[in-house]
């Protein structure tokens, strides 16, 4: 098992978790409490869990400003098209109604779901989770959210679209005068957001905090 490159913890010793390894199965068990680095396998080598110090309270300002980011790529449009005096722009949803007005509207249902509904959701669970725990709660329902945010991460694909957005924007600029909006810059940024709290985030720091705060409750 990897050792840790420095230890934030207390000097109180803690009963050892239990994890089972991604790769192998194998349940071993892993220090607890607050530490720098990485714990790997001792069988297969595969990372068990990556210690961040403050790892919960940098996901939650990710989030926070995630949310920001995402209410305005859902109000601003995406991008505006200028072709023969005609002037036309739209919001995520009004694509998703145009694609449904063309009858694709399996493909308007898709991106309606990955764009739009998950990354929502998965915003909305992170927060319910995250600030009550930094608040010193324990969140209504935690294991039920807990297990959405796992069904729900994978169909947020805000990356896809943006990658798809820019390969549309290649094309539509040889036959129109196009205009990125603030709702594209947005997206962006939400998919940067995505992705850095994905990589801070401790989901073991998360349960390790609720088990804290109901062995202090009365």
């Amino acid at each position: 098992m990897a050792t840790l490159a420095r230890d934030f913890g207390s000097s109180e010793p803690r009963t050892p978790a239990l994890l089972a390894c991604p790769e192998c199965d194998l349940l071993q068990r892993v220090p607890a409490g607050g530490a720098w680095g990485a714990i790997a396998c001792c069988r297969c080598g595969a990372t068990l869990c990556r210690r961040i110090p403050h790892a919960l309270d940098a996901t939650l300002a990710l989030m926070l400003a995630a949310a920001v980011a995402y209410a305005i790529a859902n109000v601003y449009p995406v991008m505006s098209l200028d072709m023969q005096g005609r002037h036309n722009e739209a919001t995520l949803l009004a694509m998703a109604r145009a694609l449904h007005d063309a009858g694709m509207t399996p493909v308007a249902v898709l991106v309606a779901l990955t764009v739009i509904v998950m990354p929502g959701l998965e915003i909305l669970a992170m927060l319910w989770l995250l600030v009550p725990l930094r608040l010193g709660v324990v969140p209504e329902g935690l294991h039920v959210v807990a297990r959405t945010l796992a069904a729900v991460r994978p169909w947020a694909m805000v990356e896809v679209y943006t990658l798809a957005a820019l390969v549309s924007i290649g094309r539509l600029g040889r036959l129109a005068e196009l205009h990125l909006g603030v709702a594209f810059w947005a997206m962006g940024a939400l998919m940067f957001l995505f992705a850095l709290a994905d990589t801070i985030f401790d989901e073991h720091a998360l349960w390790q905090r609720a088990d804290e705060l109901r062995e202090r409750a009365p």
